[in-house]
């Protein structure tokens, strides 16, 4: 059995214990006691995942990375027409391509968006 007869308290923005707050539902600790023990047992404490429930925020995300592909594909399209690209130029084109597609999944799995029904 456990003798809980020592107190400490804590003074902290509001800010702050809503950090607090969200790192311990994050942790799934039960008490405050059962946090500290968590976070003092962990090598590397993680920020916790943010979660964007404004829809229209993420549309601007990617709505930028689809003109970044726009763009692409226009000096693409421009190059090969007037047969100014070389091969290595045409090689960098596809690996901005593929980082641009890949960023965009990154942020399409990053992000969790609440859909109304």
């Amino acid at each position: 059995m456990r003798n809980n007869n020592t107190k400490i308290v804590i003074r902290c923005t509001d800010e702050e214990k809503a950090s607090l707050l969200k790192t311990k539902i994050q942790l799934k600790a039960r008490t405050w006691l059962e946090l500290v023990e968590k976070l003092r047992n962990k090598k590397k404490i993680e920020a916790p995942k943010i979660i964007i429930q404004d829809s229209i925020y993420l549309l601007e995300i990617l709505t930028q990375l689809k003109c970044c592909g726009n763009n692409l594909n226009q000096i693409t399209r421009t190059s090969n027409r007037n047969k100014t690209i070389t091969e290595s130029e045409t090689i960098q084109l596809k690996k901005l391509a593929i980082q641009i597609s890949t960023l965009k999944n990154k942020v399409l799995k990053t992000f969790v968006v609440s859909r109304k029904k």
